[in-house]
């Protein structure tokens, strides 16, 4: 583990984490994401790129977040379920922005000290919640 890694953090605590640090403030990803933490988009950027294909670290993953949270301002995503078995989980979000509102589902393995490894995060054109 690293300075930066709380140790008494669970699987549980990092998934209740996730959408704050998606909301307000990447840094939480150096809590509860793991050193050689991964996550796959299934979708590209409105340009078509694909940054996030070059997260290999939770380190990657915090700039990755401030990039994004500067790219779309006042976007807010909602929990509408999740689960935690074991070492993996899922999420399933709403996400509003611009009068707007989607859905998608995140699925985690967790490490074995309870912290974000790898997410699969795929999101679609209506909201979970209907």
């Amino acid at each position: 583990m690293t300075e930066t890694t709380n140790p008494t953090t669970t699987a549980r605590h990092s998934l209740d984490r996730w959408l704050t640090m998606w909301n307000t403030d990447g840094d939480i990803a150096r809590e509860i994401c793991a050193d050689d933490f991964r996550i796959h988009f299934a979708v590209t950027e409105p340009d078509g790129s694909t940054p996030a294909d070059d997260i290999r670290t939770a380190e990657d993953f915090v700039r990755y977040l401030a990039w994004w949270h500067g790219q779309n301002p006042r976007t807010v995503f909602s929990r509408v379920a999740d689960a935690v078995d074991g070492d993996h989980g899922r999420l399933l979000w709403d996400v509003e922005a611009g009068g707007q509102q989607a859905g998608g589902v995140d699925v985690f393995d967790f490490a074995a000290d309870g912290r974000v490894a790898r997410v699969w995060s795929v999101g679609g054109q209506r909201s979970m919640r209907s």
